[in-house]
């Protein structure tokens, strides 16, 4: 599957049958996604949908997670549409072309994009003042992640961060996983991806993946053979300010939302 750049909305009610329908094949990847919309449906049977949030930035798992976010949504609310509230807090240098599919992504799936600066302790603390009945955050992290190891699939921030439950439905996913399930699913994703990126910072601390370049050519992100060289691409070096997050940039400690993208 190759990315796409219009930004139609999409059929939401189409989209959940297609994602639970998945979620009912015998396979492992069908029961990765019935177990992550167990978990996405359980946060909003607690919690209720207006008060659930999604910490997006255009990575691939916040990318991944927030289609079947919409699944759930679509499936516990009898069809109806309320816009999803969605967090990202900006990089200095930010790729353009993560945020044309960030706003892209705003039409496609109804998202109530807010927009925050970071620091991240900063940006959270900005968005619980003016969005106070938010209570759980969906987090795309993976196990994988700096800092994975230490989540559950519910997970307070720390006393000392802003009060939020992370919800991380795709815990368990591996790099397969995650482009398994867009490719099967038809989920469009920023057009880096295609170009031999596999994990997306911001533009001083991101290179295009060397383990994709074949024949002096790169491949596309869903072609990498060892996911272990996911993060092949990035740097320590830079502006950025840590391993990027859906929305956030990493926190020095587990108090905040993590994952990379």
């Amino acid at each position: 599957m190759v990315s796409r750049t219009d930004a139609a909305e999409l059929d939401f009610g189409s989209l959940s049958e297609a994602t639970y329908r998945l979620a009912a094949e015998p396979s492992q990847l069908g029961a990765k996604i019935a177990s992550a919309l167990s978990i996405i449906e359980q946060a909003v049977d607690r919690y209720g949908p207006a008060h659930v949030a999604l910490s997006f930035n255009g990575g691939k798992d916040c990318t991944a997670l927030m289609h079947l976010v919409r699944a759930a949504l679509h499936r516990r609310g009898g069809g109806k549409h309320e816009p999803l509230v969605a967090l990202y807090v900006l990089y200095k240098r930010s790729f353009a072309e993560i945020d044309e599919f960030v706003a892209q992504s705003v039409v496609r799936y109804g998202l109530d994009m807010v927009e925050r600066s970071g620091p991240m302790r900063q940006g959270l603390q900005s968005f619980k003042d003016d969005y106070p009945h938010i209570q759980a955050i969906f987090v795309g992290s993976r196990r994988g992640d700096p800092c994975g190891r230490e989540l559950d699939a519910f997970s307070p921030t720390d006393a000392d961060w802003p009060q939020f439950m992370r919800v991380n439905p795709v815990l368990d996913w591996s790099f397969d996983d995650i482009w398994s399930y867009m490719r099967s699913a038809g989920v469009r994703y920023c057009r880096l991806y295609d170009e031999g990126y596999t994990s997306l910072g911001d533009v001083d601390s991101t290179v295009r993946n060397p383990a994709l370049l074949k024949d002096g050519r790169y491949r596309p992100a869903w072609a990498l053979a060892n996911g272990c060289l996911e993060r092949s691409g990035r740097s320590s070096t830079g502006t950025a300010r840590g391993p990027p997050v859906p929305g956030l940039p990493l926190p020095a400690k587990r108090g905040g939302l993590g994952q990379a993208g």
